[in-house]
């Protein structure tokens, strides 16, 4: 009996035993903390490899160092071919020539012109003696030797003359052929003054007014076209009107200019678009064919909200900003680009002036916050 006495003492003490242990395990093991917000997901010591800073608005950048090319002016450039067939007989410029308006560049010698020379002689006689014709009418009809409609049909017959008269002597105008002399000869003129550039005609060649290749290329170097090839990204900080500057390895100094147009065609291969920019060239130093780096000038007027292109993660599909929340917090924005120009970005729409964001190390706080 006393035996199954002490049994159940030390039953009893052991359960006592165990259930304080058990007590001071559950007292001792803290509670789940909640869930931590995307706020407070970085620690203060991540916080330190970050630098932050505040978006603002600022003026438009201009845009440096894109690709151009120098070209002739087109308003200013003449590609020549004779307006009659003919055989060319003379050359009277070398390529490199400077040459003024009207000055022959070749001579040919065309059936045409003799045929229109010999057109002219004959309306000109015919004009003579229907205008006699027309005269002697008029003095007949005075003393009634011939009938009123003797004179109509006479006057008649004289403007019909004289209207081929002045055809025959308009062509020889277009023609720049001195009427009444007889001969062949054609001599193509220059429609401005400027320098000889190409000169395909060849002395004994034939010509034709429908000729693929033009006999003389003339322009005025004095003004020329630059081709600038701006990135899709960068063409809303590109207007016509704007100012540019022009250089080339050949000269320490750039050149002035200024956008004319902006090409309405993207190209797909290369995503950008062609601006035209007339640049002065008054020393003639700018040669066609140069290659240039052009900058132009942003617009004055046009003020951009942007942040530093290191401070914006994109995927390729979306773009994101980390942003610093107002309990000083880090949170992942999406935010619609702009124009990117001079390390800059713009931002469009997802952000506002006086945010505070993620300058440098936007790519480690992202990772800490995917991984809180």
């Amino acid at each position: 009996m006393a035996r199954s006495l002490l049994v159940l003492l030390l039953a009893t003490m052991l359960a006592a035993c165990g259930g304080r242990h058990r007590d001071a395990r559950a007292s001792d093991r803290p509670s789940d903390p909640p869930a931590p917000s995307t706020e407070q997901a970085v620690s203060a010591a991540q916080l330190g490899y970050l630098e932050f800073g505040k978006v603002g608005d600022a003026p438009a950048p201009d845009l440096a160092s894109l690709s151009g090319a120098i070209e002739f002016d087109d308003q200013r450039t003449a590609r020549l071919n004779s307006v009659v067939a003919g055989r060319v007989t003379e050359l009277l410029v070398q390529v490199g020539d400077r040459v003024e308006a009207d000055q022959p560049l070749l001579a040919l010698d065309s059936p045409e012109v003799r045929t229109a020379q010999a057109e002219y002689v004959r309306a000109a006689a015919d004009l003579t003696v229907a205008r006699k014709a027309a005269e002697r009418a008029a003095r007949l009809t005075e003393v009634r030797a011939i009938a009123e409609k003797d004179l109509l049909q006479a006057n008649e017959d004289a403007e019909k003359a004289g209207a081929d008269f002045e055809r025959a002597r308009a062509v020889l105008e277009r023609l720049h052929v001195a009427p009444g002399d007889g001969g062949s000869r054609y001599l193509l003129r220059s429609p401005l003054a400027g320098t000889v550039v190409d000169r395909k005609a060849v002395l004994g060649m034939e010509a034709a007014p429908e000729s693929a290749d033009p006999l003389v290329v003339v322009t005025d170097l004095r003004r020329v076209k630059v081709s600038v090839r701006v990135p899709e990204r960068q063409l809303g900080l590109v207007r016509a009107g704007q100012t540019v500057r022009v250089h080339v390895d050949a000269y320490a100094d750039d050149f002035p200019g200024e956008v004319v147009n902006v090409g309405a065609v993207m190209d797909d291969a290369t995503r950008t678009v062609v601006a035209r920019c007339l640049v002065p060239n008054p020393d003639e130093k700018l040669k066609p064919a140069m290659f240039a780096r052009v900058t132009v000038t942003a617009p004055s007027d046009l003020r951009l909200v942007a942040v530093p292109v290191a401070a914006v993660l994109s995927d390729g599909q979306r773009s994101q900003v980390v942003v610093r929340t107002a309990n000083g917090g880090l949170e992942m924005r999406p935010v619609e680009l702009g124009v990117e120009a001079g390390g800059m970005v713009q931002i469009v729409s997802g952000l506002a002036v006086g945010d505070e964001i993620v300058t440098r190390g936007a790519l480690f706080a992202a990772r800490a916050l995917e991984g809180s």
